[in-house]
């Protein structure tokens, strides 16, 4: 259960709440409230659009048509249900994905009822958050075997690779508004 707290993007969120701390032990209030404005809806960006990944086998495959909006338009969704390795239950949306460049949502469908009739073990790549409340689901972007495949997918390497430019800029740029307004 601890786990989760040592996720990379918990240890984040630390790192902003800390890096404001020192600014504001330091005597750069406003250099803190616009780090912290930045910050936190800037890592809830971050953690929604991040790359995760799990294993185990594909238990349901589903096509839930929407209730009509105010047009009158509706839409299917699929869903895609699997039993991770804890042997806890994952429900993931399978849809197309322009942040992730993905428009191959049928080839994701159909990988995934041929995992659950073959009851292979498989891997598959998401994002986005699950909320009850809110009936809000992951986005399933690839599957593929059970295995680390997805740590060297090219979006994976893509994403924290310009997460790491991003997170440098940010904490870079305060500290040196810091620095800035701490001559002034």
């Amino acid at each position: 259960m601890l786990e989760i707290w040592f996720s990379l993007g918990y240890i984040l969120l630390l790192a902003v709440v800390l890096f404001g701390f020192i600014l504001w032990r330091t005597g750069a209030v406003v250099v803190t409230v616009a780090a912290m404005i930045v910050g936190v809806p800037l890592w809830f960006w971050w953690e929604y659009a991040r790359p995760t990944w799990t294993t185990g086998t594909i238990s349901g495959t589903e096509v839930r048509r929407t209730n009509p909006n105010a047009l009158g338009n509706t839409r299917d969704i699929q869903y895609v249900y699997m039993r991770n390795q804890a042997d806890a239950g994952v429900e993931l949306e399978n849809e197309d994905s322009w942040w992730w460049l993905k428009r191959n949502s049928e080839r994701v469908f159909n990988d995934a009822k041929t995992a659950e009739d073959r009851n292979t073990r498989v891997t598959v790549m998401w994002n986005r958050w699950r909320s009850q409340i809110f009936s809000w689901h992951p986005n399933a972007i690839a599957s593929g075997q059970a295995g680390f495949w997805p740590l060297w997918s090219w979006r994976t390497l893509i994403f924290y690779g310009l997460s790491v430019f991003v997170w440098f800029g940010y904490f870079y740029s305060f500290a040196w508004l810091r620095n800035r307004t701490s001559r002034d």
